[in-house]
């Protein structure tokens, strides 16, 4: 193999793509969550999708997904278009959604294996 393919397989194995592509991770999907923000003149549309250890993990934590959506509702809806219009603040209510995920999934032995969280979409209307 040349010296270009090796390096290229580095830098796909050692990015977040390529830890997912080698069987460390998958990507679990959420229903996009739809909520009215404090004020109740704007709504919030945000498609999650979840990064966890295995396809077991997300098995596990699919099993949860009513009590996940609900603590994912209940912190959006608790927002303002204002607040959310500022990209640190959207950072801060993902750092916050993870938390809370991981707190919902604890109380069901269901937080090992959840990484992080990503906002694919996130839309104020």
């Amino acid at each position: 193999m040349g010296k270009s393919k090796i390096l290229t397989w580095l830098l796909i194995l050692s990015s977040p793509f390529g830890y997912a592509m080698s069987g460390g991770g998958e990507y679990l999907p959420l229903e996009s969550v739809l909520v009215n923000l404090d004020g109740r003149r704007h709504y919030l549309r945000a498609d999650i999708q979840l990064f966890v250890e295995s396809k077991a993990h997300a098995e596990r934590i699919r099993m949860h997904m009513p009590p996940v959506r609900h603590a994912l509702i209940m912190l959006f809806s608790n927002r303002n278009s204002e607040q959310l219009s500022v990209a640190d603040e959207r950072e801060k209510l993902r750092q916050a959604a993870l938390a809370d995920i991981t707190k919902t999934l604890q109380k069901y032995g269901a937080a090992d294996g959840l990484k992080d969280l990503f906002f694919t979409d996130f839309l104020i209307q």
